[in-house]
C-alpha cells in the first residue's frame, strides 16, 4: 500500500524545506507542494477559489499515487485561515483511493520559529502575522507531534522517515 506522509505546522517552521529533504533521503517518493496550485493575482481564499485550489492539489496527489515509481507522497500544508477547508476538500477527494495516511504535526519553540523565519528573510509584519495566526491554528490538531526545535533539516527528515 502506498503512503501519504502529511506534514503540517505553523508558518515558517520549515515544512517545505524538510519535505524536500525527505524526498532526497527517501527513495520512490514525491513531494506535492500546494504553493504552485494557488498562485494567482490577487491570491484569495474564498468560495470560488477554494474548490479550484483543492482540485489542483488533490489531482497532483492522486497522480502520484497512481504512479508505479512512487511509494510515498509527501504533502505539507498549513491550517491557518480558510486553508483547513482546502485540506478537508483534498482529503475528501483523495479518499476514493487506497493509501496509508501518516500525519505529523511539526512544532518548534516560538523563538526557533522566529529564527527560521528571519533566516528565510521574511518581513517583520509577516513574522508577526505568522505568530499571531498560524501557531494557534494547531492547538486542536490531534496528529502525532514532533518537536524539531533543536534539529537541523536532515535530522528532522531522518526522524520523520523513521515514522514511516
Amino acid at each position: 500500500m502506498k503512503n501519504i506522509l502529511f506534514l503540517c505546522g505553523p508558518n515558517g517552521i520549515g515544512k517545505t524545506t524538510i519535505c524536500m529533504e525527505i524526498v532526497k533521503q527517501l527513495p520512490n517518493s514525491a513531494y506535492v507542494d500546494s504553493e504552485p496550485c494557488r498562485i494567482m493575482n490577487p491570491f484569495v481564499l474564498n468560495d470560488d477559489t477554494i474548490p479550484t485550489i483543492s482540485k489542483n492539489v488533490s489531482d497532483l496527489i492522486m497522480n502520484y499515487l497512481k504512479c508505479s515509481a512512487v511509494n510515498t507522497v509527501v504533502f505539507s500544508y498549513g491550517f491557518h485561515g480558510r486553508r483547513k477547508e482546502v485540506f478537508q476538500m483534498v482529503m475528501s477527494e483523495i479518499s476514493k483511493m487506497e493509501y496509508k495516511f501518516i500525519p505529523l504535526l511539526l512544532w518548534c519553540s516560538e523563538e526557533e520559529n522566529i529564527n527560521r523565519m528571519n533566516t528565510d528573510s521574511r518581513s517583520k509584519d509577516r513574522i508577526q502575522r505568522a505568530l499571531n495566526e498560524s501557531r494557534e491554528a494547531y492547538n486542536d490538531v490531534t496528529f502525532p507531534k514532533l518537536d524539531i526545535t533543536n534539529m537541523c533539516v536532515s535530522e528532522a527528515a531522518k526522524k520523520i522517515i523513521e515514522q514511516i
